[in-house]
């Protein structure tokens, strides 16, 4: 975070930090076994004082460095179907960068409890739905199936860059 002229920096210390470890290792964790780490880092980073839009931002780069590991190993694995993913990656592209672009904006009033209700309904959403998207069954796009998951694609991509936890879990779901 840039200082503007005149301000203190606050200093972290070494329980803060140690805290902020611990919670980074079992949301780490946690988002490899299950996804939703989120559900953790969140409310661990606000739990630090900071402001909601930088916990947000924190969350995002680190879900953004487990992403792309996950993201090679399918690569590696010959899963990913690139003719398919080259035309819906810019519909998720966009719609991340909205939400990003939005929650910056939202006051840190609106956003705290925004977060929390948030975060609540996609734990509730977790625990429930584990079975979902377990099963394959595509068969096909048809056009009207190819616009509903364009809408829903673009609005995962708004979710992921407004707040995150869950995304993972989300397009399971809608695959």
């Amino acid at each position: 975070m840039l200082l503007k002229e005149g301000e203190n920096r606050e200093e972290i210390n070494l329980y803060t930090l140690l805290f902020l470890v611990l919670a980074g290792f079992i949301a780490a964790f946690i988002d490899s076994v299950v996804g939703g780490g989120g559900l953790i880092s969140i409310p661990a980073l606000l739990f630090t004082g900071i402001s909601p839009s930088a916990a947000l931002a924190t969350n995002n780069l680190a879900g953004t460095m487990g992403s792309l590991t996950s993201t090679i190993s399918f690569i590696r694995a010959g899963k990913v179907d690139f003719k398919f993913v080259i035309k819906l990656f810019p519909i998720t592209v966009i719609g991340a960068a909205l939400g990003a672009y939005v929650v910056h904006f939202v006051s840190a009033e609106i956003l705290k409890p925004l977060i929390l209700i948030l975060l609540v309904i996609v734990a509730i959403y977790t625990l429930v739905k584990k079975d979902w998207g377990k099963d394959a069954k595509y068969q096909g796009l048809k056009r009207k199936k190819m616009i509903l998951l364009i809408v829903i694609i673009f609005a995962i991509g708004f979710y992921d860059g407004f707040l995150g936890p869950g995304t993972g879990s989300f397009l399971l779901f809608h695959f």
